[in-house]
Formats: structure tokens, sequence, C-alpha cells
């Protein structure tokens, strides 16, 4: 997560841990490289969890990301948020990378000044960090489209087994019918964070707004990523709104994605639809678990089957009615 910060960072065994904390410092082998280089802008609901769906479904392959570190840049980084470009460097793992970095901009710079008011811009500026002007990446330079990326799942079990919405229909997600749901589990590291509450939010808000509520037989969880965070929607009436749409809203912390607490399936028959980064088999419960961004999954709970958003999606539903 550190990358998003354009820090090199990545964790660590319990064991090296240990020798870290006695010794101060570890020996590291500097990882090969692989650039994503971001252009075009995000459609309206596109979020940067697509992205890394994308990227799991294309180019997660052994030959290319195996533990190596993931640059992101390009133009079209520069149109994401920080929060967005955190889901980025979050999910490297997941394409077994060994961590992500992000090249940094003003917006970085204003974000660490924001966290840390002591921090001088000019300082902040010297210390960034960007790939050399002949640099060399083993795993190669790619670049992503982000105006052709669609939302996503991943089948259960397998978070690079993406299918994307169908471009005719945008509430229809390629080939997977009909797939009713248990539990929207919106949360983690990877989708609690101030933007993710911010996308949660807009889909409830157009739900409950139209007379909606989460669809029976659905339980729809929404936990914040930190005490910051439950902070922001407390003061500006995001629960006031998840209240009115039925949902339940769990306290900052780890959750579901290590398979504690509400959201985490009881039985092998249960289907959920989750933000989390990774759903490999039994992470989250015997259940089968469906991975999303945090739009996707917020229209999810309020149709009772994975479905991608649309904006106004629930206004023209409620019209028909």
């Amino acid at each position: 997560m550190g990358g998003v910060n354009n820090a090199l960072a990545w964790g660590v065994g319990s064991t090296e841990y240990a020798n870290l904390v006695q010794s101060g410092f570890t020996m590291v082998e500097v990882s090969e490289s692989i650039r994503f280089e971001l252009v075009g802008r995000l459609l309206e609901n596109v979020t940067a969890k697509d992205v890394m769906l994308h990227i799991l479904l294309h180019y997660a392959k052994p030959q290319m990301t195996l533990d190596r570190i993931i640059e992101f840049t390009g133009p079209g980084l520069r149109s994401l948020s920080l929060d967005e470009r955190a889901t980025l460097a979050n999910m490297a793992t997941e394409c077994s990378a060994r961590t992500a970095i992000v090249e940094a901009d003003e917006k970085t710079f204003e974000w660490i000044k924001a966290m840390r008011p002591e921090a001088s811009i000019d300082a902040l500026r010297k210390r960034a960090v960007k790939p050399d002007p002949d640099a060399e990446y083993a795993g190669g330079t790619h670049v992503i489209d982000l105006s052709e990326v669609r939302p996503m799942v991943a089948h259960p079990g397998d978070p690079d087994h993406g299918v994307a919405s169908d471009p005719t229909n945008g509430a229809l997600i390629g080939e997977i019918g009909d797939v009713k749901i248990d539990i929207a589990y919106a949360g983690s590291c990877t989708a609690g964070k101030v933007d993710d509450l911010l996308f949660y939010h807009q889909v409830a808000k157009e739900a409950v707004d139209n007379g909606l509520k989460v669809a029976d037989g659905v339980k729809f969880y929404i936990q914040f990523g930190s005490q910051a965070v439950e902070t922001f929607a407390r003061e500006n009436g995001l629960l006031d709104t998840f209240d009115r749409a039925g949902a339940t809203v769990l306290n900052p912390g780890c959750g579901a994605c290590i398979g504690c607490g509400p959201g985490v399936s009881e039985n092998p028959n249960q289907v959920t639809v989750s933000a989390i980064n990774r759903n490999y088999k039994g992470r989250s419960g015997p259940g089968k678990l469906w991975l999303a961004s945090p739009l996707t999954v917020a229209a999810s709970a309020f149709t009772g089957r994975i479905t991608a958003y649309t904006p106004g999606m629930f206004v023209r539903e409620t019209a028909r009615v």
C-alpha cells in the first residue's frame, strides 16, 4: 500500500521481522520491474478495482509479474485520486508481484503534506523517485487505455479469472448469467478508503432516493478501513443513507477478508460479491466469493444479483415500476 506514496514497500514474514527488530537491517535482492503506462480516463462507472481485475486477467502471468515490482505511471494516472491509486498498489500482490510503486506528482505531495503538515512540498519533490529514461523492464512496458476498461468481476477462487461487463448492456457481466447473492461485503484495506465509501454512498443514495432498500435475503455490510474513514462518513452524512438503505455498518478493522466477523459466508451454498482484494477458496468462509468494484458490490446489494452499476439505473427501474 505504501507504493501509492512513491515508496518501495512490501510485507515480511514473522522471522524476517524479528531479525529486523534485532539487527535493524535485512538483505534485499532488487527485483526486476514491469511497467504499466495508464492513458485516458475511466468511465463514470469504472474504478481502479476494475483496472486491477483487468490487469489480473491479461497480464498476471508468471513470466510477466512473478516477484517483480509493478510501476504505475502515465497521463491516465494523473486523473486518479490517491485513494484509487492506493487500490492499484494494494493489489499488486494478487498479481504475484513483489510490490508496486506509483510515480509521484503534485497530488502525491499535497496528500503527504495534508497527512504530515510539517513536511515541505519542495523537499518531497526532491525525494520523489521516477524511472530512468533508459530503464529496462524485464516484464515489459504495457499501455492501458483507462477509457476501454469496463466493470469487471472475478470468478470465485480466481482473482485472475475476470469477466467484463457487456458493452451493449453495462449492467450485465459477460457470460456469468444471473448470479443471485446472499452477501455484499464492502470493506477491507483495498476498498474501505474514503473514495470507496463515496462509491458505496453514490449507489445507496440513488437507490434510497428512489424508494429502494437492500434486496430481500441479502446482507449488505459496509466496513470502514480506518477510524479516519469512519469519522469522514459520520461527519458527511453517509451513515444516514446507509441506515435508510438497510445496510449494516461495521467498525474499522480487518474483517471478512481474513475470515473474521460479519460478511463471512457460513456454508458452501452462500454466494458473496465482495470488494476485498483476494478470493482464494476459504479466504472468507466456505461459500462462493466473487470479486468486484465498490460500485458493483453496492449495486448488487440492491438488485440481489451480481450487477454492474450504471448511473441512473435505479431511477429508470423505479420509473418502470
